[in-house]
């Protein structure tokens, strides 16, 4: 079989699917190339959904525990793992129900199979033959990466695939990275009832984070437990059956009952062949310009294969921004649909959750601005005050020059929620004194930014 497409999407994920969706509205012939075991995408089936379920459940338990500091007398809680399984499973179904729905019924043709390149404008489908794209969209995502340490391979540690499932509730347990799921493993399992130890190979805590938000989440760690172990590796792991010991460092030894291995994850580019797309056998990631594009003009990456951030908001912002720009493409018009950088968003969901939108100072001065930030505490704050916040603290920073704010960042209750509130502050090019036109109720949590803002309408 050889049929030709306007454009095919190779990836089911949400920026895959967001591609598809778009670019049949706007009335190109579409096919979508999905050859993984089940459909759904990354963020449903092993991500964001899952793991989110499971930190719902962990972040109450804790909240029972400490509720001695309102007033309550409560027992030490206890889990119902099977329960707990059964929520987070009747959840992802229904996501992934929705998804597929979406896909199948959807006005584009939707192929299960993996695809590789076989020409700049070809790819094959095993058990379909080759499809030709006048256009063609790579939304195939990453994949976990696990470095290769003495031992580890032969131990049966667990990544993020594996805590989704909650194979059980270790005693103790060893967690290896501090991004986003390495934190949030943390805290999970800390809420579950577990001993956790965080390795983190540098300090601040949190890399590529405002530091001040790295110092706020170390003294959350050390108020709920979690030990953190600076500045050194994992070199060495064994296994004995029933207990992991590991070498951090030179010659340090811990010992755990399970080890989380959550050393970050990697753009999924394997058995593409994208060197018979024209591009270098080595290639690491699709670079992509501010339309999407790639080195080959008709090529197009969207999502965590080309994205400078993994996270799903961007995913589908790139992937509608794609199919605009194909629209343009075919018709040999300059494109314009662009996946603005500065709508970044990128939060944490542990317990206060952190989060960081747009540019801090440090990214501002290299775009050229002559940034100033402020800041404001909730313990400064009357809700924040309320729920009995220590640690957490918002910032946002603006332009010196015409006041527009350019980012914010944030660790507290439920702030990614409320953060959004700053990015349409920052879709809609706000300058510090519109923003203070806009009121907020009090008291919220929400209401913290409007603090803030003030204190840096001072500044400026």
């Amino acid at each position: 079989m050889s049929e030709e497409y306007d454009v095919i999407v190779i990836g089911g994920g949400s920026g895959g699917y967001a591609a598809a969706k778009k670019a049949s509205d706007l009335g190109l012939k579409v096919a979508i190339i999905d050859g993984a075991k089940e459909l759904g995408g990354l963020c449903i089936l092993r991500g964001c959904m899952p793991s989110k379920a499971l930190l719902e459940t962990s972040s109450r338990m804790r909240a029972i525990r400490e509720a001695g500091e309102f007033g309550i007398k409560v027992g030490e809680p206890t889990v119902d793992i099977e329960a707990l399984r059964a929520r987070k499973t009747r959840l992802v179904d229904d996501f992934q129900h929705y998804r597929i729905k979406g896909l199948e019924n959807g006005n584009f043709d939707l192929i299960r199979g993996h695809a590789k390149f076989v020409s700049p404008h070809e790819v094959e489908v095993a058990g379909h033959g080759t499809l030709k794209g006048k256009a063609i969209v790579v939304a195939t995502g990453s994949l976990e990466m696990v470095p290769d340490i003495p031992g580890l391979a032969d131990s049966p540690y667990w990544t993020s695939d594996d805590i989704v499932d909650l194979p059980r509730i270790p005693e103790s347990i060893v967690v290896v990275g501090t991004g986003a799921v390495g934190m949030e493993s943390a805290f999970l399992f800390e809420g579950l009832g577990s001993k956790v130890t965080i390795i983190s190979r540098s300090r601040p805590l949190i890399s590529g984070v405002d530091a001040s938000l790295s110092t706020a989440m170390e003294a959350r760690c050390k108020d709920i437990g979690i030990e953190i172990i600076f500045e050194k590796g994992l070199s060495n792991v064994s296994h004995d059956g029933s207990s992991f010991a590991l070498t951090v460092g030179e010659n340090a030894v811990i010992s755990c009952d399970q080890l989380i291995m959550a050393s970050g994850r990697k753009p999924n580019l394997s058995g593409l062949d994208l060197e018979k797309a024209g591009f270098p056998a080595d290639l690491r990631r699709l670079e992509i310009d501010e339309f999407c594009q790639t080195s080959q003009g008709h090529i197009f990456g969207i999502g965590d294969v080309s994205s400078p951030l993994a996270v799903v908001h961007l995913a589908v912002m790139q992937g509608e921004a794609a199919a605009q720009n194909i629209v343009s493409y075919l018709k040999s018009e300059s494109l314009r649909a662009t996946w603005d950088e500065r709508l970044n968003i990128f939060g944490i969901f542990t317990d206060p959750e952190l989060v960081e939108l747009g540019w801090n100072d440090v990214e501002a001065k290299k775009r050229g601005f002559d940034p100033v930030s402020a800041s404001y505490r909730y313990d400064d704050q009357g809700k924040g005050e309320i729920v009995g916040e220590k640690n957490g603290h918002v910032t946002i920073t603006a332009d010196r020059k015409t006041g527009k704010i350019l980012g914010a960042s944030g660790m507290g209750p439920h702030v990614i929620d409320y953060a959004h509130t700053m990015l349409v502050a920052l879709h809609q090019n706000l300058t510090v004194a519109e923003f203070l036109e806009i009121p907020s109720y009090h008291p919220t949590l929400g209401e913290i930014w409007t603090y803030v803002a003030e204190e840096l309408a001072e500044e400026l």
